[in-house]
């Protein structure tokens, strides 16, 4: 078998396997990811859970990174870094929004009909001016 052959029908495999019936498809209005964002936002700086439960797929072997620490699943993020973290006063905000990258990652996964988040990675400590200290 020539190797264009086993490429092509690998990805044709790979194409059928992935492909979600049309009701299953995640609809793509980043209006909706922003306003999850918000509602994390607000949660963030509150120190409320709810909206964490809310918006975040809670999974086994799920793992959450936040101010440079590993959150093992989800309620170890917000009973262990959310509520906590609200009494600094943190004041958090999204700016340069776009769905596909960013400073600080959220991941999305369309599952049951809605959006939930699977992975985060961000941090709040101030960012380091680069001189020793």
């Amino acid at each position: 078998m020539r190797p264009s052959t086993v490429s092509i029908g690998l990805v044709a495999l790979l194409t059928i396997g992935c492909a979600a019936p049309e009701s299953e498809t995640a609809p793509q209005d980043a209006a909706v990811l922003e306003a999850m964002l918000e509602d994390i936002r607000v949660g963030g700086e509150q120190g409320a859970g709810d909206p964490f439960y809310s918006h975040f797929l809670d999974w086994e072997g799920a793992r959450y990174f936040e101010g440079g620490g590993e959150n093992l699943g989800l309620r170890d993020l917000v009973e262990n870094h959310v509520e906590p973290e609200a009494e600094l006063g943190l004041r958090l905000g999204f700016s340069n929004v776009q769905t596909h990258r960013g400073h600080g990652t959220y991941l999305f996964r369309w599952t049951d009909g809605e959006w939930r988040v699977v992975h985060t990675q961000s941090a709040s400590s101030p960012v380091r001016d680069g001189s020793a200290g």
